[in-house]
């Protein structure tokens, strides 16, 4: 069942890859399997990748994504880092704002979006609204309108929707941490800022090992708040290498060109895994040996 599930998909997408796909094709060139003739299919071995590594508007998702995954990540590891230790200490309310904290995860990224939209949007925007009556700004700022400042808004979307899983997993980790350990380091006189270098960064390496992994795939693959946003402009400058590989492939119907783009992002969550796993765990196998 899970070779059926997972493993033909995956094998049927990445053969896909490597052929030129055109269901509007009925004559010419076909792939041939055990003499049985497929017309829509014509396998072109690397031509997909090669072009596409010869392509400029892929080098400029590629950089785009690469400052997206990365802001991404830094800021869902930290606010996450963050809300965890606060909700790890004890104070009146904790329940319920360990409940409320959900929420922006448990939400549609398509209700997210529409969300988002009523708060940023130029004309009918709330935050705009709140912004002018207090005398914040002159006129009204078009967030999604300008490339970069997009961009930016998309990574804080995201890490405000992914941000509480990360919390969840950090919470979860430093509640498995003995309370032994902060007592022997109070006893030697270690202050908060020492007890969090020392023994719960330690002791939460598995967890941010995950929480890295996960949020870098999840980057890499965020299409559907770029749907509801900015359709991958204004010009193209939203525009991920997700959301080139959707375009490619179900808006232009180039299948084989655009499941070679969505390829490169699995070598490059596969890449980075490795880099992860290196730095996070490095001190720990030095000190192991």
């Amino acid at each position: 069942m899970i070779s059926l599930v997972v493993g033909f998909p995956l094998v049927y997408s990445l053969w896909m890859s490597f052929a030129d796909v055109n269901l509007l094709r009925t004559t010419g060139p076909a792939l041939e399997i055990s003499g049985l003739r497929i017309p829509f299919f014509r396998y072109v071995g690397v031509q997909n990748y090669a072009r596409l590594l010869a392509d400029p508007l892929y080098w400029d998702s590629f950089w785009r994504t690469a400052y997206f995954v990365g802001a991404f990540v830094v800021e869902t590891t930290v606010v996450g880092l963050g809300m965890a230790l606060v909700l790890q200490e004890r104070f009146l309310g904790r329940p319920v704002m360990r409940s409320l904290l959900l929420i922006p995860w448990s939400l549609s990224r398509v209700v997210v979006g529409l969300l988002w939209i009523g708060l940023l949007d130029v004309e009918f925007g709330a935050l705009n609204g709140l912004l002018y009556k207090a005398g914040l700004i002159d006129s009204y700022i078009s967030f999604l309108k300008s490339g970069f400042s997009a961009l930016n808004v998309l990574v804080s979307v995201y890490m405000w929707n992914q941000a509480p899983f990360a919390t969840l997993l950090l919470l979860a980790g430093m509640q498995s941490i003995p309370t032994e350990l902060y007592m022997a380091a109070e006893a030697d006189g270690a202050g908060y800022w020492q007890r969090l270098r020392y023994v719960t960064l330690p002791a939460l390496r598995g967890i941010l090992f995950l929480v890295l992994v996960v949020s870098t795939v999840n980057g890499f693959l965020m299409l559907d708040l770029i749907y509801m946003l900015t359709m991958g402009g204004p010009a193209n400058e939203t525009t991920t290498i997700s959301w080139l590989g959707f375009q490619t492939a179900f808006q232009f119907f180039k299948f084989g060109p655009g499941t070679a783009i969505l390829y490169t992002l699995t070598v490059l969550c596969l890449i980075l895994t490795v880099v992860y796993h290196k730095v996070v765990f490095r001190r720990l196998e030095a000190e192991e040996v």
